[in-house]
C-alpha cells in the first residue's frame, strides 16, 4: 500500500529539557562515601586529608599530637539528645537530609571545599550539631545560654560562606545558625532542621566557582575568641529546593548501553527526583539505581542484569533488596512528590535476569513452582510512600511473580509493566517512595531470587496516558528513529500530533490524512524522548519514541 508522507514544516523545536547523564547537577549526598558501621564517624585520624566526592574535596586536617581535627568529618551519628563536646559529630536532627544516613560535620574557621573543575554551585543544606545546639539553648561551662536569663540578649551565631574563582571573591552569603536579635522573643530561633542555603542569592544565576570557605561570627565572645562551639552540619551539597528548575525525569543515552554509577556521582538527579546509587570500584559492583537502554530479553544470568524482560528501550534498574526515590526537601512539614508533576506515571516490571531465573531456575535460585509446579513461590515488591518525617502514609504491594494459586494455570511471572503510581489518583502528598523486595526463595545470605526490577516513567498527554505497553492497532517504527518515523494503523488516520517530554505540543497535522499509513519527518528534532499521538477512526493512542 502506498504511504502518504507527512512533512511537518515550520516547526520550532524547543530546546531539549531532558536531564542528561553528563550529570549537569550532582548532589553530594555523601551516602556513597564509606563509613565502617552505623552510628560512627570519620574525622581524618587515618591521615587521608579530606573526602573527595565527584571532583569536590572537603578538606580535613587531623592533629596527631592533640587528637584534634578541623575542616570536615563524615558522620552518620544519630544522637540528638546527649549534650556536650563528646557528641560533636551528631546533627541535631539525628540524620541527614530526608533521613539519609551520611552527612558532613565541620568545625573551625576556614573550612573549605575545593573543586577540581570550576562549576556552577547552587547551595547546600545546613543544620546545627547536637553539641552546638544545646550549648546555645542551655548554656555550658564554656558558652552562654542564648538570650540570657531574661531571653532578651541579642545573641546570634552566623556562618559566612565565601565563594571564589581563581582566587577572586565572587560572592558572600550569610546564614544564621541561631538568631535571638528580634524584639519579639517568640521569633528567636536555633536551627534544628535541615535548611537550604543558596550560596549566590544576590546573583541572577548560580556562580561558577572553584572553592568555597566557611567562617563563623557570633555574639558570645571571650578572650580566646568565640565561646559558642564553632560547628555545623552540611548535606546535599549543590542541591536545590526549586522544583521549577526541573522538567523531566528522563534521560537520553545511546541504545544498548547502561549507567551504573561507575563515575561515583552517588546517584542520578533526574527532574526533581533523586535515585541514589553506590558503586564499589574494588568489586566492580553497584547497588541502588542504574539507567539502561539494554534490550536483551532472552539471555539468562547475571551478565544481563541491565535488561528488561519486555524489551523496553529506556528505564531505570533497581539493584538490591531495598531502594528509594526522594524529591527535594522543604522541611519536615512539606511533602512535594505528588505535586511535582500531576502527569507522571510510575510502572514496574521484571528484569530479564530475575525473570529467567524464576522461570527456569539457576545455580543460585530455584525454578518457581518447583519441579511439579505446585510450590507456592512469590517475588513481590512492597512500595512504601513516606512523608518528610519518614513516617509511613501508604503501602502497596505488587507481585512480580506469584505461584501461590490453587490452580497452577493462574501462576505468573510479570512480563509487562504494571502501574504503581499515577499522580492523578493520589489525594495525598508524600516525600519519597521506598521499594523493598521479598521472595519465597531465601538462603543463608538472604534472597536467592535476583534482587532486581525495572522502573519506567510514563507521562500523561492531553488526557491520554503513555505507558510502556503497545496500543492495539497502532504501530510506529523504527524506534529509536533518526530521520523518519513511520506510522501504521488499522483504520484511516485523522490527526498526528508530536509532543516533547515536557508535554508541550511541538507540531500537529489535522484532517489531511486519509491513509492507514503515514510518516513524520524527525530530522530536525533534538535527540531525546518524544511522544506521538495518533487519532484514527478507531480512537486515540499515544506512543513514546526516541530520537537519536
Amino acid at each position: 500500500m502506498k504511504r502518504k508522507k507527512l512533512t511537518l514544516l515550520a516547526i520550532t523545536i524547543a530546546q531539549s529539557l531532558l536531564a542528561q547523564l553528563n550529570h549537569e547537577t550532582v548532589y553530594s549526598t555523601f551516602d556513597n562515601l564509606p563509613l565502617a558501621k552505623t552510628d560512627t564517624f570519620d574525622n581524618g585520624v587515618s591521615g587521608h586529608k579530606g573526602f573527595t566526592h565527584y571532583g569536590r574535596l572537603f578538606a580535613n586536617t587531623y592533629n596527631d599530637i592533640w587528637s584534634s581535627w578541623s575542616g570536615w568529618a563524615l558522620s552518620n551519628m544519630t544522637d540528638n539528645v546527649t549534650q556536650g563536646f563528646t557528641n560533636q559529630y551528631s546533627a541535631i536532627s539525628g540524620h541527614g537530609v530526608s533521613h539519609t544516613p551520611n552527612y558532613m560535620v565541620s568545625t573551625g574557621d576556614g573550612a573549605y571545599i575545593k573543586l577540581d573543575v570550576a562549576s556552577p554551585i547552587r547551595g547546600a543544606y545546613f543544620n546545627n550539631t547536637t553539641y552546638a545546639y544545646y550549648d546555645m539553648k542551655n548554656g555550658s561551662g564554656f558558652s552562654k545560654k542564648f538570650g540570657g536569663d531574661s531571653g532578651n540578649d541579642p545573641d546570634f551565631l552566623r556562618l559566612i560562606i565565601r565563594s571564589y574563582l581563581a582566587g577572586k571573591l565572587i560572592d558572600t552569603t550569610v546564614f544564621y545558625l541561631a538568631d535571638y536579635r528580634f524584639q519579639d522573643n517568640s521569633k528567636d530561633y536555633i536551627i534544628k532542621d535541615w535548611t537550604f542555603v543558596e550560596f549566590n542569592n544576590d546573583l541572577p544565576k548560580d556562580a561558577v566557582v572553584d572553592s568555597i570557605s566557611f567562617h563563623y561570627q557570633g555574639s558570645d565572645m571571650g578572650s580566646f575568641g568565640l565561646n559558642t562551639p564553632k560547628y555545623f552540619c552540611m548535606d546535599d551539597f549543590n542541591g536545590s529546593v526549586e522544583l521549577s528548575n526541573y522538567n523531566s525525569p528522563f534521560f537520553t543515552m545511546p541504545m544498548d548501553t547502561f549507567y551504573n554509577g561507575r563515575d561515583m556521582a552517588g546517584g542520578i538527579q533526574a527532574g526533581p527526583y533523586h535515585f541514589a546509587n553506590k558503586f564499589n570500584s574494588m568489586w566492580e559492583s553497584w547497588s541502588g539505581w542504574s539507567y539502561s537502554t539494554m534490550q536483551d530479553d532472552s539471555t539468562p544470568g547475571f551478565e544481563n542484569q541491565f535488561s528488561c524482560i519486555d524489551g523496553s528501550s529506556h528505564f531505570y534498574v533497581a539493584g538490591g533488596a531495598q531502594n528509594e526515590i526522594r524529591t527535594v526537601y522543604l522541611g519536615e512539614d512539606s511533602n512535594t512528590f505528588s505535586t511535582n508533576n500531576e502527569d507522571l506515571i510510575f510502572s514496574v516490571n521484571n528484569s530479564t535476569y530475575a525473570y529467567l531465573d524464576m522461570l527456569n531456575g539457576s545455580s543460585f535460585s530455584k525454578k518457581f513452582g518447583g519441579k511439579d509446579g505446585t510450590d507456592p513461590d512469590y517475588f513481590r515488591l512492597l512500595i512504601r510512600f513516606m512523608n518528610s518525617k519518614n513516617e509511613l502514609i501508604r503501602q502497596d504491594t505488587v507481585y512480580l511473580a506469584d505461584y501461590r494459586f490453587e490452580n497452577s494455570a493462574d501462576d505468573y511471572i510479570l512480563k509487562d509493566f504494571a502501574v504503581i503510581y499515577d499522580a492523578k489518583d493520589f489525594s495525598i502528598d508524600f516525600h519519597k517512595m521506598v521499594f523493598k523486595l521479598e521472595s519465597s526463595d531465601n538462603g543463608m545470605w538472604g534472597m536467592n531470587t535476583p534482587a532486581f526490577f525495572c522502573l519506567d516513567i510514563g507521562i500523561r498527554i492531553m488526557g491520554n496516558i503513555s505507558v510502556p505497553k503497545e496500543d492495539a492497532g497502532i504501530l510506529i517504527f523504527p524506534n529509536p528513529v533518526h530521520n523518519e518515523l513511520y506510522i501504521s494503523t488499522k483504520t484511516n488516520i485523522q490527526t498526528v500530533t508530536l509532543f516533547g517530554i515536557d508535554g508541550k505540543q511541538i507540531a500537529e497535522a489535522k484532517n489531511i490524512i486519509t491513509s492507514k499509513n503515514t510518516s513524520v519527518n524527525t530530522h530536525n528534532l533534538t535527540p531525546g524522548i518524544y511522544f506521538v499521538r495518533v487519532q484514527s477512526e478507531k480512537g486515540i493512542a499515544t506512543k513514546k519514541f526516541i530520537k537519536q
